[in-house]
């Protein structure tokens, strides 16, 4: 009741500001003609212009709550401002489903949004005890034709924590699917619980996709070829796809020894020369190979001109090089996939081989072993880290690596590293 009395104070707010206009007083005048009425008739007559009065108002009271209706409140906060336009122009479709776990936490299905690239859900979790932060759910979503998997999440939690406004992002459902169910589940002092959420689709509001093109365009970079593959954007984000390797190529290297496992792939589209806000993405390793995926947010509706740009790229590589090594050295400098890697220095102490190197920010030596007169010894741990940035811009990070067990010969065993590539290569996207 709380609620319903303080939404209609916030509505006779807006009424008070409404101005009748200006030819009703006429209209009224002119219906009710120059006759002459007695006080009684003038009475009921001044009772009967109220009564229309309080209709007109009312009428255009319960078309603004109509018009609210159709809206998501309470996620302002949550929203980016492409949701935030989308959810003024009532493109959402309210749902307004709950379901109360034993312990009191409840979750709301709010709303939801349909396009062809996603299914976002709109859900409010309320924790009376405040403590919304330890009770989050895993969320699911299925319909007929299986489940839908989830994509990405996000959402905010007030400042007592009994209340939290999520916003889930879902594959979009089939054109046949009209019911689907949401499924929360959450574990707690041991003990799991479940709870379901059904909900019509209302095909009406759902929207399609602004621009859907095949691209087959390559980047060529050090490390191989970054393949660009198509574009699908919709009135809530756009979606960039890709490869890296197909299954052929990973399986030959992974034969050679020689495979890559991709890091960072940095990637800016770019619309009529401003850019786009990223919101999320990936990489996987599966039969078709390594592809990635990365949304930003919608396309201008004026769009004129697209590009992506490639800026940085970063992978682990399979080196398997041994580098010979002499105790007291200092500063030996050595090249490894195009990497400069300084050998700072090697020495021994208590019973330990020690080893400080000095390399890009970028670069690591994420699998690497020591031969102490042909005994693997592995890596205890690296310590000492230490960051230099050059007026130049590029910051160096050296190290110290630990080892346990000394030797007379040794080399270093490096099996893998990573590093970054930065570049700067743009490639246009098509429009229509």
């Amino acid at each position: 009741m709380n609620k319903i009395e303080k939404m209609l104070k916030n509505k006779k707010k807006d009424i008070d500001i409404i101005e009748a206009p200006d030819a009703l007083e006429e209209r009224l005048r002119s219906a009710l003609g120059d006759k002459e009425m007695t006080k009684t008739r003038r009475s009921i007559t001044g009772k009967i212009i109220a009564a229309c009065l309080v209709l007109f108002l009312m009428g255009y009271h319960f078309d603004t709550l109509a018009f609210y209706g159709n809206k998501l409140m309470g996620y302002n906060d949550v929203m980016n401002g492409t949701l935030k336009e989308l959810n003024e122009l009532g493109k959402g479709q309210v749902i307004d489903k709950s379901h109360t776990f034993e312990n009191g936490l409840s979750i709301t299905l709010d709303g939801i949004m349909i396009d062809e690239t996603q299914l976002l859900a709109f859900y409010t979790i309320k924790a009376p005890k405040g403590n919304v932060d330890e009770s989050l759910p895993t969320v699911t979503l299925r319909g007929f034709l299986g489940e839908h998997m989830p994509q990405s999440g996000y959402g905010k939690i007030n400042d007592s924590k009994t209340m939290m406004n999520n916003i889930h992002s879902f594959e979009p459902p089939g054109v046949l699917e009209k019911t689907l169910h949401m499924n929360f589940r959450f574990f707690q002092n041991g003990r799991g619980e479940e709870g379901e959420i059904t909900f019509t689709v209302d095909r009406k509001k759902a929207m399609g996709h602004t621009l859907k093109a095949n691209i087959h365009k390559s980047i060529k970079v050090e490390q191989g070829t970054i393949d660009i593959d198509s574009i699908l954007a919709s009135p809530t984000r756009t979606v960039i796809k890709g490869s890296i390797q197909n299954i052929l190529e990973l399986a030959r290297d992974e034969i050679n020894n020689e495979r890559i496992r991709p890091n960072t792939l940095e990637l800016k589209l770019i619309a009529n020369d401003k850019e786009l806000q990223p919101q999320s993405g990936g990489m996987s390793t599966n039969m078709k190979g390594i592809t990635f995926h990365h949304e930003y947010d919608a396309l201008p509706q004026n769009l004129k001109s697209l590009q992506l740009k490639l800026t940085r790229f970063s992978a682990d590589h399979d080196v398997n090089k041994e580098i010979e090594l002499t105790k007291g050295i200092k500063e030996q400098r050595i090249n490894v996939h195009g990497q400069d890697l300084m050998i700072d220095k090697v020495y021994e102490m208590n019973g330990h081989t020690y080893i400080t190197i000095t390399t890009e920010e970028g670069t690591v030596l994420t699998k690497v072993y020591l031969l102490a007169d042909d005994k693997r010894l592995e890596l205890n741990k690296t310590s000492e880290d230490q960051y230099e940035k050059r007026k130049d811009g590029q910051v160096l990070h050296r190290r110290t690596l630990e080892f346990k067990g000394v030797g007379k010969d040794y080399k270093m065993d490096i099996h893998r590293m990573t590093y970054v590539k930065e570049y700067n290569i743009t490639i246009e996207l098509p429009i229509e």
